[in-house]
């Protein structure tokens, strides 16, 4: 095709890549990313490049068409052909077969450059991924959930429990087996049983009970609530590996063209980008070349991998569906575990007994749903503007 874009496209594109190109906002309540704003202002650019690069010729063409056309009525108004007729003719053969070289150049400039920014652009996401899993793994939550639920945990309960047990067996040789007494649940059933059994002055075992009871309390109630953040948050983390294997998969499908069958993880911890974007730059021009060639078979092959190409983008946009799903889902489940974390009847008395490993989890879930707002949650990849621009909707 030998397209090469004016100096002025090429500083354009140049800028677009600085650091404060694609100021990052926010869109609908989603976060404006400054890496795919400026993949997304950088596609569109390219994209107006190659547009206006190629309708530039089309117009000298169309020109061209036109004169041409204007000696063939001439000849359709004379009783005598002339050799300028019969030239005028073949000119006009000519000139369309070159228009239809044109579009078929376009439209590869444009399946290039797509297939190019969607690259770019499972790079990111890829690294987007990587974070929330690194989110999900070092959360703290699922070591606190597991604290908060379990009475055990608390050395006030360990110690008031001993207590009244003793007081329990000086009057009866009863005691909790083992299993029973890890269940949290009835080791605060018999910790009560115990208080109103047990020897000892009634005031003494209302004292000693008052210094549990904000603690049984919120076990028992929040317990149950407590535990479906630590499952689901499990579950989140889980679904990420998931996606983290979609991710990988999708890479392998997309590169497969080039033939490069490094695996993403790979690719990405050995920084081998360049070996991919040279195989990228092979392809494109073994598919040039063949583009070129006028035999049939040749110009099937072209096709075949000029197919290849765009359908590697329609599974990219696939995923990137899959991806704002999954976003979607997971700040869903944060908003949920906010509203657990908040749902403590008798949050206001206990305030002061509550461990503080629940305010740290609440603050951590506030956290978390504004990480999956500012960092994960990326309008661009909601709204329209880049889906249209790699299924080609976005001249």
């Amino acid at each position: 095709m030998n397209y090469r874009p004016p100096l002025s496209a090429v500083l354009a594109a140049w800028l677009c890549w600085l650091p404060n190109a694609g100021v990052a906002g926010v869109n609908n309540g989603t976060v404006a990313d400054s890496s795919l704003s400026r993949l997304v202002l950088c596609l569109r650019q390219d994209v107006l490049m190659i547009t206006e690069h190629y309708e530039q010729q089309i117009s000298a063409l169309d020109l061209q068409l036109r004169a041409t056309e204007a000696v063939l009525e001439n000849a359709e108004n004379s009783r005598v052909l002339k050799k300028s007729h019969f030239l005028a003719l073949l000119q006009k053969v000519r000139l369309l077969e070159k228009g239809q070289q044109l579009n078929e150049n376009y439209q590869l400039s444009l399946t290039e450059t797509r297939f190019r920014k969607g690259l770019e652009l499972i790079k990111l996401l890829y690294e987007k991924i990587l974070g929330l899993d690194h989110h999900f793994t070092s959360m703290q939550t699922y070591q606190q959930v597991m604290l908060l639920s379990n009475p055990h945990t608390f050395p006030e309960f360990q110690q008031t429990k001993r207590l009244l047990e003793s007081r329990l067996r000086k009057k009866s040789a009863l005691k909790l087996p083992g299993l029973l007494d890890t269940n949290p649940f009835l080791s605060a059933a018999f910790s009560l049983v115990a208080s109103v059994v047990g020897e000892g002055p009634p005031a003494e075992k209302e004292k000693d009970l008052d210094q549990i009871s904000c603690m049984l309390d919120f076990t028992v109630r929040m317990g149950n609530d407590l535990n479906l953040i630590y499952y689901e948050t499990e579950f989140l983390r889980k679904s990420n590996c998931s996606l983290t294997a979609d991710c990988m998969l999708l890479f392998a499908d997309y590169v497969k063209p080039l033939g490069y069958q490094i695996p993403l993880d790979v690719c990405r911890k050995s920084d081998d980008w360049e070996t991919v974007y040279s195989a990228l730059q092979a392809f494109s021009l073994k598919l040039e070349t063949l583009k070129a060639k006028t035999d049939e078979p040749s110009r099937r092959e072209a096709y075949k991998y000029q197919t290849d190409l765009e359908f590697s983008v329609d599974r990219l946009l696939d995923f990137i569906n899959k991806y704002a799903a999954f976003i979607a889902q997971g700040e869903k489940y944060y908003q949920k575990f906010q509203i657990i974390a908040g749902s403590y009847a008798n949050e206001e008395v206990c305030n002061a007994r509550l461990p503080p490993q629940f305010n740290d989890l609440k603050t951590e879930i506030n956290r978390s749903i504004e990480k999956f707002n500012e960092s994960y949650n990326i309008a661009e990849l909601k709204g329209s503007k880049l889906k249209d621009l790699l299924y080609g909707a976005g001249n």
